[in-house]
């Protein structure tokens, strides 16, 4: 019980610091001048919100609610420091229904897990904090790191394959790619093969869905999509022939169809994936997802458009859709990459669609987590060793209908090869990208920045969103742009601050 009421009071002291933001000044960011009058206004209410309102569940704008229909009941102290002796007109604690973007709500947009709140366990997962007698400690997600104090805190987790392959010594378990989430969430991922297209490239088929709590936040990543294309009509004919066409996985073939833009991928493929009546609010560019997929494929940071032989081309759309009775809306990031094989006076195309993510959020609740959503994002780091392993089984069964494809055209059978050196090019060139972190790209641009961890020496690669970065003992990481903030402090473990390492002038 008494990890209990030190929870409770740590959630309520922070839905007084959002509540603070709010009565500082309507509109307006808090500054570094306010920051006295914060911390002011959170000590002298701190005793209100625990007397009035211990029985209220953290989140949604229910403190702030209950403050404000207890209003007459606060002390004096609370009201001086919040204003509300001063102008009695319009000094008044904020609506609940107003309470976003600055409302109680944690940067996750989930609410704090109840003290005994069971949580599912999934593969990748880590435990979630502990308090020194062993009970779950709810975490502090502050909102949009924009109060003293406030901070992200996440945990690293990991979408494992199942692989079964006597070359590795019968079933192994291959991590394929890491990436931070909310330490509340429930995360899953699999790796399977796709069964809805032919080419080979689309082998495995890898995806994840992170969930807040609730359920009313998610993060998901949907497996890549490949498609092939020429501008010759005889090799044309022969890419489309039922009887010429290479079947690749489960005898299907790979589709052929025109390259394509971003948006246009997006419209035609994606949107349908949402129930109807969805309203596309906006398309815009996203040039930081675009240089972490160029670094991802090993490719120089210039961008399509000048020539390349490979073209690349990245998207945030904002969707707004009606589900079980809810309005919801999602931003859907990709990036589609297009391959050009010159081949004498004809071209062909290999053409991709990855990196397709999205985050879905209550209607509103978007733009106060533009912060959380690119710090996931800019998490997502492939496996070296499954990218090896996996691109090495793609390339052979490329070269396998290469040289099927010799015996019937010389033309289409130089294409498959192509791809399999250009597989296999990516590999080595993220093993280089992988061992040079910055890979001679702009960290800014790709929206991150090395940190070293201290007590082993490792550097890592977080978002810029935030200054200052701590790592425990369980792959949990805490965030935070306030330079006088220290975990060690107001959470259980032990936290190691990690060092920016900064680029070399």
């Amino acid at each position: 019980m008494k990890v209990r009421r030190i929870a409770d009071a740590s959630c309520l002291l922070l839905s007084l610091t959002v509540f603070s933001v709010s009565s500082v000044g309507a509109g307006q960011s808090v500054q570094a001048g306010d920051q006295q009058s914060l911390a002011a206004i959170r000590a002298a209410c701190a005793e209100d919100a625990q007397k009035l309102c211990a029985g209220v569940q953290p989140g949604g704008g229910r403190i702030v609610a209950c403050l404000k229909e207890h209003k007459d009941s606060l002390s004096d102290r609370c009201k001086q420091a919040a204003g509300l002796t001063a102008n009695p007109s319009k000094g008044s604690l904020p609506s609940s229904s107003s309470a976003s973007p600055a409302s109680e709500t944690p940067a996750s947009s989930a609410p704090a897990a109840p003290i005994d709140s069971p949580r599912a366990s999934s593969a990748g997962a880590t435990p979630a904090a502990k308090s020194s007698d062993g009970a779950d400690v709810a975490p502090k997600l502050a909102a949009r790191g924009t109060a003293p104090g406030s901070y992200l805190r996440m945990k690293q987790v990991q979408v494992i394959a199942h692989v079964v392959d006597p070359a590795l010594g019968g079933k192994v378990d291959l991590p394929t790619m890491d990436l931070l989430i909310p330490s509340t969430w429930d995360f899953k991922g699999s790796v399977a093969g796709n069964t809805n297209e032919g080419c080979f490239s689309d082998l495995y088929a890898v995806s994840w869905e992170a969930t807040s709590e609730d359920g009313s936040f998610a993060f998901q990543g949907a497996p890549n999509d490949s498609w092939q294309y020429t501008d010759d009509p005889a090799a044309l004919r022969k890419l489309t022939d039922p009887n010429r066409r290479a079947l690749g996985l489960q005898g299907k073939p790979c589709p052929v169809k025109k390259p394509m833009k971003a948006e246009e991928y997006f419209r035609q493929n994606v949107l349908s994936a949402f129930p109807g009546g969805s309203t596309v609010v906006s398309v815009e560019p996203f040039p930081e997802l675009n240089q972490m997929a160029r670094k991802q494929l090993g490719l120089p940071p210039d961008d399509a458009g000048k020539g390349g032989s490979a073209r690349t081309e990245a998207i945030r759309a904002r969707i707004e859709f009606q589900k079980d009775g809810k309005t919801l809306e999602d931003w859907v990031s990709l990036v589609v990459v297009t391959r050009i094989f010159p081949q004498g006076r004809s071209t062909f195309y290999d053409c991709h669609a990855i990196d397709v993510m999205a985050l879905r959020a209550p209607k509103g609740q978007l733009d106060v987590n533009d912060k959380l959503f690119k710090v996931m994002i800019s998490s997502v780091q492939r496996e070296p060793k499954w990218q090896a392993y996996s691109n090495g089984v793609i390339a052979k069964l490329y070269q396998a209908e290469s040289q099927k494809e010799a015996t019937m055209d010389a033309m289409v059978a130089a294409f498959q090869k192509h791809v399999a050196d250009t597989i296999m090019g990516v590999t080595a060139n993220a093993q280089r990208g992988s061992e040079n972190s910055a890979f001679g790209f702009d960290q800014n641009i790709r929206g991150v920045q090395t940190f070293r961890d201290p007590t082993t020496g490792n550097t890592m690669e977080l978002s810029n969103q935030f200054d200052h970065a701590w790592l425990n003992g369980s792959n949990e990481y805490i965030m935070s742009d306030d330079p006088n903030f220290n975990p060690n402090r107001q959470l259980s473990g032990n936290w190691s601050q990690l060092q920016p390492v900064r680029p070399a002038p």
